[in-house]
Formats: C-alpha cells, sequence, structure tokens
C-alpha cells in the first residue's frame, strides 16, 4: 500500500498537478496590483483564477510603466514573492462599445492596456429612462471568498447626480409619497430601507478586490426590493458559485423586465419609478446562466414585489421548468419561477 501511494506521488509530481502556484485568500487580500498574464496568443488577459500554471508568468499592473513579473516555479512558488502593492495603481475604466444585443447603449467596465480592452463585465444601459436592461460577466471557480475594501458607488459621469441620490431611503419614501399619496402604506417610514441598489453583477463574483470593487457602479444596479436581494436572490447567486466548476466558468446575465405598478391611495394603478418618471423599479428580475459558448444551463425569474402575498402569474416569455434548487416560496424572501433556458429570450 505504502508503495502504491508512493508511485501515485511520483506520477502526480511527473504531471505536474502539484505544481500549480496557489494564489491565497492573503495574496488577494493585500495585493492592489492587476494580475494579468499573456495567452498562448501573447495576448493581455485578466487573471480570474486561483490558480496559477506552473511556468505561466504573471504581470502585477500597476500601471502600463510598472509592472512587476513573476513566475510560477515548480515548487508551487511564485519567483517574486505576493503580495504585492503600489501607491496608484491603475483603475477599471467604462468605455462605451458597439453591440447587436444591446438595444440601447452598451458598456464595458475593465481596463485598457497594451491597446487591448481586457473586460471584466458589460451593461446594457438605457440612459435617457435611467434604466439598466442588463449586465452580463463570467464566473470562475474560487474556493474562498477575499473581503473587498470599502468603497463608493461609482456614476462614471454617465448616471446623473440626481438619479443616485434617488436611492437615499428619505428620497425613496419622498417620492412614494409624491406618486401614490400621503397615506400610501408601501413605505410606512422614512428611515426604512426597503428598495437598495441591487447589484446585477454580484461583487462577490469576482475573485481579485479590483474586479469586486469594479461592480460598484451605478449602470451595474436596478432598484430591488431588499429583502429579496438579502433572501432568494442571495441563495441563487451563492448557489451558482457553488455550481461552477474550475473547467467550466458560466457566463450570467442579470437584468430587469417590465416595470412595477401598484396602486396610489385612490386605487389607481401608477408606476414605481425612484426619480419622476425615470429609474423605474422592475417588476421582474432575471439572471440567466450559460456556458462560455452560449449554451443555456439555467434561468432564475424574480417577482421583485413584496407587497403581493401570492405568487404572481408567470411571464409569457419563461417556459416553467423546475427549479435546481429549493427556497423559501413567500413575497418576502422573493418569488422565484424557474425557466427553460433553451426558450428564455433574454
Amino acid at each position: 500500500m505504502i508503495y502504491l501511494v508512493g508511485i501515485l506521488i511520483i506520477l502526480m509530481h511527473v504531471m505536474g498537478i502539484q505544481a500549480d502556484c496557489q494564489i491565497t485568500q492573503n495574496m488577494v487580500e493585500n495585493t492592489n496590483r492587476i494580475f494579468t498574464y499573456r495567452n498562448a496568443g501573447g495576448a493581455v488577459e485578466l487573471l480570474r483564477t486561483e490558480r496559477v500554471p506552473q511556468g505561466r508568468t504573471l504581470y502585477m499592473v500597476c500601471t502600463e510603466r510598472d509592472v512587476v513579473e513573476t513566475q510560477c516555479q515548480d515548487n508551487g512558488h511564485f519567483t517574486e514573492p505576493l503580495p504585492m502593492s503600489c501607491d496608484e495603481p491603475m483603475q477599471p475604466r467604462v468605455m462605451q462599445k458597439r453591440g447587436s444585443d444591446c438595444p440601447e447603449t452598451l458598456y464595458i467596465v475593465g481596463y485598457m492596456m497594451k491597446g487591448q480592452q481586457l473586460e471584466l463585465f458589460r451593461t446594457c444601459y438605457d440612459r435617457p429612462n435611467g434604466r439598466v436592461l442588463y449586465s452580463q460577466s463570467d464566473l470562475y471557480y474560487k474556493s474562498y471568498f477575499a473581503k473587498r475594501p470599502l468603497v463608493h458607488f461609482n456614476t462614471d459621469q454617465i448616471v446623473e447626480p440626481a438619479e443616485a441620490a434617488a436611492y437615499m431611503k428619505h428620497r425613496i419614501y419622498d417620492e412614494f409619497q409624491a406618486v401614490f399619496g400621503k397615506n400610501q402604506r408601501y413605505l410606512p417610514r422614512s428611515n426604512d430601507l426597503v428598495i437598495n441598489r441591487g447589484h446585477l453583477v454580484a461583487s462577490a463574483d469576482f475573485l481579485f478586490a479590483d474586479q469586486m470593487v469594479s461592480t460598484f457602479r451605478y449602470i451595474n444596479v436596478v432598484p430591488q426590493f431588499k429583502s429579496i436581494n438579502d433572501g432568494n436572490w442571495h441563495e441563487i447567486e451563492r448557489w451558482l458559485r457553488n455550481q461552477v466548476t474550475p473547467q467550466q466558468p458560466f457566463r450570467i446575465r442579470t437584468g430587469g423586465i417590465d416595470i412595477l405598478r401598484l396602486q396610489d391611495e385612490n386605487g389607481n394603478e401608477r408606476c414605481a419609478c425612484l426619480a419622476d418618471s425615470k429609474l423605474p423599479v422592475p417588476k421582474w428580475i432575471y439572471k440567466v446562466v450559460r456556458d462560455t459558448q452560449g449554451n443555456g444551463i439555467y434561468v432564475f425569474l424574480s417577482y421583485n414585489n413584496i407587497f403581493e402575498s401570492r405568487r404572481p402569474p408567470l411571464l409569457s416569455t419563461c417556459q416553467h421548468v423546475a427549479c435546481p434548487l429549493s427556497l423559501p416560496d413567500n413575497p418576502n424572501d422573493g418569488f422565484i419561477f424557474c425557466c427553460n433556458p433553451t426558450t428564455f429570450p433574454y
């Protein structure tokens, strides 16, 4: 038995299974340089995984003129030890791009290095209405969740300051009072946090600190009821992170459908918006999970309304299928439906 174990260890070493370098949680939390490498074609790419193959060189970027190289050795250590930091690291940029599947304006959030656009995620934004149609990114396997730095949301000089301020608790209360009447019961107090900034691309879907921070943008959020965001939606996102494998990342698109309508104090239906007729609260929030070749795997559909006690009629575009996980079935956690990914049109 000992002989067989010895042979197995030798084989694992020869095959390089133990030779990869592991990027630890401490390295992530104490590095502010940007992790990049060159692919087989020589193009720069952002590192998204915690394991680095033996022989691969990482280019740890602060600025285009300040780059430190470190290579994964066959002993599982880097030639230049991590963590690494610098004074003023490059920040993610927002770049406009043409996209056939975005009917409004498509923005790419990422870096520009060596004349190459390095994408972290993309978002389709309806600027005249202050409405994010969807955001999309790739989700890679990771075995730990690093702490992210404290960060403020960024308007990117795209979202108007008044729209950003519309997410404040008292502003939402004032807007509901104006739209639904002084006797509205949806938001009973001005200091209650009922609707918050619901990330479409979740910060926890990324490994590295700069990548997590990049998601805190107003072009990546929709008005979502806090209890739903913290409830079933959070559980779905966590479940997906546990399903992705080291061999196959997920490509995830998350967005809003329709506008939530609620009755005012006179019984008339009114659109729920946070900034006059702009920044509408979506009636539905969806999450489509595909592989990187575009093959559908899952579709989750959340009813973004805590005031309706019964499950609503299902969207006609959702062909109902059984959900792959069990979730609470109530309005506060969020009514969840699962759809056929091959027929879902978003």
